[in-house]
């Protein structure tokens, strides 16, 4: 059987049904007394009940509606209060940031000007240093110079003086004192 077959099958049935229904009129007019017996008895025992149950049934969705919408208000408001602290905290974040990033480089140019006054006072330490052995060495010189000339000159005076004779002392003094 094809689809079509069993669709025409089906019509003619409901057909059937309703022409045998409408043929007997006592049938037609018993359902309808029982179903108005059915609506007077369900409207004297149990509407009553239906409707309470409705009411209430709608009563706890609305309740249930609104504390859903207080609950979103709330973690709408929730929602701005993190956002705004979370705006707060990024931007404290962004100045300490920047605090300490300039605390940073004063403690840096602090750094190398303490450096270069270390390096300046270390140099300045130098030169006198270097100052005070040019200044020694010239006293040892000097003292040299004294000592040497003292013994020529005493050298001089031993022996009689001559040109011959002193040339020879100076020459005997500077090969004494080259050694």
């Amino acid at each position: 059987m094809n689809l079509t077959e069993i669709f025409d099958e089906v019509v003619g049935a409901i057909e059937d049904g309703l022409n045998s229904v409408f043929n007997r009129p006592d049938i037609v007019l018993l359902n309808i007394l029982a179903f108005i017996v059915l609506l007077i008895v369900i409207r004297r025992f149990f509407w009553g009940k239906i409707t309470a149950f409705i009411d209430k049934r709608q009563q706890a969705m609305m309740e249930a509606m609104e504390a859903a919408e207080k609950e979103r208000a709330r973690a709408l408001e929730i929602q701005a209060k993190a956002s705004e602290d979370y705006e707060a905290m990024k931007d404290e974040t962004k100045q300490l940031k920047e605090r300490l990033t300039q605390e940073a480089y004063q403690q840096q140019e602090q750094l190398i000007d303490q450096a270069k006054q270390e390096a300046k006072r270390r140099l300045e330490q130098v030169e006198k240093d270097i100052a005070f052995e040019i200044e020694q060495a010239n006293e040892a010189i000097k003292e040299s110079i004294k000592s040497v000339a003292f013994a020529a000159a005493e050298k001089i005076v031993k022996r009689e003086i001559d040109e011959s004779v002193h040339q020879d002392i100076i020459e005997e003094i500077i090969r004494e004192n080259t050694k």
